[in-house]
């Protein structure tokens, strides 16, 4: 998918509680995985309770076929004599359909680790590696927004049904604000998996380091089920962020950040003046609106408040 630029403009959609402290403190909240309403956000232990022995399973056809077309390459990945790949490799090819399939249960077995030492000590890599995303995961700090003022279902779902509000926040990058990290969320119909982007056949695993940790972290923190694509999310994942106890943190925003509010067409007569008051006196410059139900479709429209 390609990278999407960031709008001018991102947006927050919340409840008139929320948007008073959003303005009254001038913080964003950050919460964890577990705080989303998606639990596929939250639920990542399938994605790590097969332990990656379990895996050479399926990979054992693969290993079979390699030592059969390409001694030499079996060789190099497994780190065996290549005078020992070529003799298995003939006797493998000279043997009978049954021989052949002993070969694929011996690979498909925890004995190959003992066998080809390097496949154990890669295991165990990512094993090490696998540990580090899940501290990391458990304690990562997420916040959301959207390209979208304007879609019905995240008024409803998010803004309290139209009674809340939506914040426009021009993020500014000149001060190094937080929320220019924001990044698309991909949206797909397979779930993320920690093992799919290592194979255990390939010599050159990529190195734990702190940036392709985060990388990792964020491919599962920052996919979605297609069913969502309807949001057009925007996200901040960041690793090892919220202490352990708290099931959030907040971040400073500037004022000048505000740049415009949407007030939900059921707003409360008292909530609406409280919220425009607030606003203003916040960023002076603030663009403030209205929603209104659109005559003949199922659209708002937005009236600016003077």
């Amino acid at each position: 998918m390609p990278h999407l630029k960031l709008p001018d403009i991102v947006y927050k959609y919340t409840s008139p509680a929320a948007a008073r402290l959003i303005i009254a403190n001038r913080t964003l909240r950050i919460g964890r995985p577990t705080e989303m309403n998606d639990p596929f956000d939250a639920y990542i232990d399938d994605l790590f309770d097969v332990e990656l022995k379990d895996s050479y399973k399926a990979a054992a056809v693969t290993f079979v076929d390699i030592l059969s077309r390409d001694p030499a390459e079996f060789a190099k990945r497994i780190g065996v004599p290549l005078e020992e790949a070529i003799a298995a490799s003939a006797a493998m090819n000279a043997g009978t359909v049954a021989q052949r399939d002993e070969l694929l249960a011996l690979f498909a077995s925890s004995a190959v680790e003992e066998m080809y030492p390097q496949l154990k000590t890669e295991r165990e890599a990512l094993e090490i590696q696998k540990a580090a995303i899940v501290a990391q995961f458990r304690n990562s700090g997420i916040f959301c927004a959207t390209r979208s003022n304007s879609n019905l279902l995240m008024w409803s779902h998010y803004a309290d049904e139209h009674r809340g509000v939506v914040f426009g926040f021009r993020p500014d990058a000149a001060r190094d604000s937080f929320l220019c990290l924001l990044e698309p969320v991909t949206y797909s119909d397979i779930r993320p998996s920690f093992y799919k982007p290592f194979d255990p056949l390939v010599g050159d695993m990529p190195a734990p380091t702190p940036e392709t940790m985060r990388a990792f972290t964020r491919s599962l923190t920052a996919v979605k089920s297609t069913q969502w694509a309807y949001e057009e999310e925007l996200r901040v994942v960041i690793p090892s962020y919220v202490p352990e106890g708290q099931p959030a943190v907040f971040i400073s925003y500037y004022a000048t950040e505000l740049a415009e509010l949407y007030l939900g067409h059921r707003v409360a007569a008292g909530d609406r003046d409280e919220l425009v008051a607030a606003a203003r006196a916040l960023n002076k410059d603030v663009a403030i609106f209205q929603a209104r139900i659109s005559p003949g479709a199922y659209a708002l429209s937005f009236e600016p408040i003077k």
